[in-house]
C-alpha cells in the first residue's frame, strides 16, 4: 500500500469561509433515488489534502491534524484543531482533490453522497469542486454532527448549492466535477473543532459500479508524492 502522505493546501480564507453564511440546510436524510436505480459504491481513499489558512495570503493560525485508525475494520480519518480569528475568517478542512481517471468517472457519476461522522456536534460544510466555478462560490450544503455519537450523513447531489455572493455557473452539471472538499464552518469560529470520518460511499449507476475497484486499484499503484504545500493553482481568481 502506498505510504501515506498528508499534502497541505492553503486557499483564499476570505471568500472560502463566508460559504459557511450561505448554508443552514442540514442533510441527514436519505438519498434520492432516481428513476435509473442507483447502487452504493465504496469511495477508494488512500490519503486526503489537509488545508488551512496558514501561510499567504491569510496568514492566520488555524490547525488541523488527521490520525489514521480502524472502525470495525474499516480505515478512518480523525481530524482535530483550532479555529482562530487571526485571519479574520479563520478555516480548517480535508479533501480529495485532482482526481482522473476511474476516480474522476466515479465521481462524476454520482447521484448522492454518504458517509459515516462522529463530531463534536457542530455543523460543517462539505463542498462539491467544479471546474466551472472559478471563485470559491462552491456549490455546498452544511451537514451537524451529534457531539461523540457516530452517524451516517446522506446528501443527494441535488442538495448543493452555490453561495448567493458568488458568480453563478447555472445548475450542478456532474461532468464538471473534479474534487470534494469537507470544512469547518462559520457558525462556530473561532474555537477548537473534533471530526472522524469514514466508509464514504457514492450511489452510482449499476453500470458505473466496476469503476471503484479499478479505481482503488490505481491508488494502490500510484506512486508515493512528496509532501507539499501549494494552493489552488490551475484557479482563476
Amino acid at each position: 500500500m502506498k505510504t501515506t502522505k498528508t499534502t497541505k493546501m492553503a486557499l483564499c480564507g476570505a471568500i472560502v469561509a463566508l460559504l459557511g453564511m450561505a448554508f443552514v440546510a442540514c442533510g441527514t436524510g436519505a438519498p434520492a433515488r432516481p428513476a435509473d436505480e442507483l447502487v452504493s459504491v465504496p469511495l477508494p481513499i488512500l490519503d486526503w489534502t489537509v488545508l488551512d489558512d496558514q501561510g499567504p495570503p491569510d496568514h492566520g493560525t488555524s490547525t488541523i491534524e488527521m490520525t489514521e485508525f480502524e472502525v470495525d475494520g474499516m480505515r478512518a480519518w480523525h481530524f482535530a484543531g483550532e479555529v482562530t480569528d487571526a485571519f479574520q475568517w479563520g478555516y480548517a478542512g480535508f479533501g480529495l482533490f485532482d482526481m482522473e481517471g476511474s476516480m474522476l468517472e466515479l465521481i462524476q457519476s454520482m447521484g448522492a453522497i454518504s458517509f459515516m461522522v462522529r463530531g463534536d456536534g457542530q455543523r460543517y460544510l462539505l463542498q462539491v469542486l467544479t471546474s466551472a466555478v472559478r471563485d470559491y462560490a462552491h456549490f455546498a450544503v452544511a451537514f451537524e454532527t451529534v457531539a461523540n455519537e457516530a452517524i451516517r450523513i446522506n446528501l443527494p447531489l441535488r442538495n448543493f448549492f452555490q453561495p448567493a455572493w458568488g458568480v453563478p455557473v447555472g445548475r450542478l452539471r456532474p461532468e464538471t466535477i473534479s474534487g470534494l472538499q469537507w470544512m469547518t464552518h462559520e457558525s462556530w469560529r473561532p474555537g477548537s473543532y473534533e471530526l472522524a470520518i469514514w466508509d464514504v460511499r457514492l450511489y452510482v449507476p449499476a453500470e458505473m459500479a466496476a469503476l471503484a475497484g479499478e479505481a482503488q486499484a490505481a491508488l494502490l499503484a500510484a506512486p508515493v508524492e512528496e509532501e507539499v504545500e501549494n494552493g489552488y493553482g490551475e484557479y482563476q481568481y
